[in-house]
């Protein structure tokens, strides 16, 4: 019995870490995982966004408007087959100012590749997005790697990214949740998980409005996560 309780003792906390991303955690959670990023220590009053698992024909474009009309940059982790079927919304992700990060070639777990086909599928992917020199940012699918594949990236350069506020849109949860986890992460160096490649990210097309504006009336700006490296850089070096 005791050790039934304890197990679900752990579930309850487990359940209550994946749905309400206290930020008490993270600390944690970055100790056990030094090489993974999920948010940048700052004062400046920055966030990023993020954008994952385009590029999609429609949505893509849905969010790019949105963005626009918000004066908001972000970063879009996109799939390198997805990039080869619409190199058109690539040439437009960029020409609006916004970067690219890499999300592997496919759309799925990388844990059954081997160490060479990771890093072919992470080279495709690089070529299909035409990342450019300097900085380079990588989101393994589902945000799920060995470590091995993790050292790997970080070899051929590559910066590994999560996030810290994430409402797992993929689930398709309400539009309420997604707006309330957000806002209630939402503080300088936060990194933000979006989808825009989904097969139904209604709710975080119409939730992003509503982000952007309580982001704005508390001050903070939305940029790239490779911007808000850049400037969490220069304070440090300024103070």
């Amino acid at each position: 019995m005791a050790v039934f309780l304890m197990a679900a003792a752990l579930l309850g906390a487990g359940l209550i870490v994946f749905w309400m991303e206290p930020l008490s955690v993270l600390s944690v959670i970055e100790r056990l995982t030094p090489n993974i990023i999920y948010r940048v220590r700052t004062h400046r009053p920055v966030v990023a966004l993020s954008f994952d698992d385009g590029p999609h024909p429609t949505f893509t474009p849905e969010v790019l408007e949105i963005l626009h009309r918000h004066d908001a940059k972000a970063t879009f982790f996109l799939i390198g087959e997805r990039a080869l079927r619409h190199p058109e919304m690539v040439s437009q992700i960029k020409a609006a100012g916004h970067e690219v990060g890499n999300h592997y070639f496919r759309n799925g777990p990388t844990l059954g590749h081997s160490d060479a086909d990771f890093v072919d599928y992470l080279a495709q992917t690089e070529k299909a997005i035409g990342i450019e020199a300097g900085l380079k940012l990588f989101r393994p699918p589902g945000g799920v790697a060995w470590p091995k594949q993790l050292r790997l990236a970080r070899a051929h350069g590559y910066k590994c990214v999560l996030g810290c506020a994430y409402p797992h849109d993929p689930m398709h949860p309400s539009m309420r949740y997604i707006t309330w986890l957000i806002e209630k992460n939402l503080v300088p160096g936060t990194i933000v998980i979006l989808h825009d490649g989904i097969a139904d990210p209604r709710h975080s097309i119409q939730a992003l409005p509503h982000i952007l504006t309580v982001g704005r009336k508390r001050g903070l700006r939305f940029v790239s996560i490779g911007a808000l490296m850049r400037e969490a850089a220069e304070h440090v070096e300024a103070s």
